[in-house]
């Protein structure tokens, strides 16, 4: 299983460079395409990396089956595979699309290798940064060879710097209470918030929506791996690829502790 990771972060890195960075930067305008009605956006890089991915996925391991962001945006029915028992692999190709059609550095490969409904692998590739954080369960999480551990708690909230949401950060900073994080952020890419989080640069994230499984998957095996703490917001539950909704959030943090002042900071002023 080891080689797997190896082979995975290859395949990974090579998609990287023939298919996303040679186009970053370099995108037409027939490159870039609405493909909601919500205003979200993919582009060549996007369709080309996933048909990529996938091939080289599924030679890496027989029998197993690709749920890809784009596939599924097409054909919502792939993601009944996670209910099975057979290999599964989430992969998004782009992560942070709107940011690479606009030209900015802050997109990421996202993969993880699913089985029985559990996340056994990760991957998270910064394609600029040439940064690829990987992480098998039990076993530890890993930048370019480095372990990564959870050097720095935060000793209170104002210590803290990271990631929530627009409204909630809006209506945080508006508020007199000066016993919150003085640093909210939004990447607008959850991989590269992630792999901060794994380096310690972020202390915590909070994530909502739809929580799609090639958004997540790698990113919590990673938290888990280096000992944070990952909950969703009501009912503490541990996140399972297999979930989504918009009815709970997911926070990160550093530990129980810091997790519960997050929450109590996040319900306040509120009707939850």
């Amino acid at each position: 299983m080891d080689s797997l990771l190896h082979k995975v972060e290859e395949l990974l890195r090579h998609v990287a460079e023939q298919e996303i960075l040679s186009r970053f930067q370099n995108l037409k305008e027939t490159d870039i395409f609405l493909k909601d009605n919500y205003g979200d956006v993919v582009t060549s890089a996007d369709l080309e990396a996933e048909n990529r991915i996938r091939e080289g996925l599924l030679k890496l391991l027989p029998g197993s089956l690709v749920i890809g962001e784009e596939a599924a945006h097409k054909t919502p029915s792939l993601m009944d595979k996670l209910n099975g028992r057979a290999p599964v692999w989430v992969a998004d190709p782009v992560d942070g699309t709107r940011n690479f059609s606009k030209g900015k550095a802050c997109f990421a490969v996202i993969c993880a290798l699913v089985i029985d409904g559990q996340t056994e692998m990760g991957w998270i590739l910064d394609p600029i940064a040439g940064a690829c954080v990987v992480a098998r369960k039990d076993c530890g999480a890993y930048i370019n060879g480095q372990k990564l551990t959870q050097s720095f708690i935060p000793p209170n909230l104002t210590a803290m710097t990271g990631s929530f949401d627009g409204s909630l950060k809006k209506r945080l900073l508006a508020e007199s209470d000066l016993n919150r994080p003085e640093r909210f952020v939004r990447y607008h890419c959850v991989g590269r918030e992630y792999m901060d989080l794994a380096l310690g640069k972020l202390h915590f994230a909070q994530y909502g929506g739809k929580m799609m499984p090639w958004d997540h998957a790698a990113g919590v095996l990673i938290m888990n791996e280096t000992g944070r703490y990952v909950r969703t917001i009501k009912g503490k539950r541990p996140y399972s690829p297999r979930f989504r909704g918009a009815s709970e959030s997911l926070l990160i943090s550093s530990n129980e502790d810091s997790f519960d002042a997050l929450v109590t900071l996040i319900n306040r002023g509120t009707a939850l």
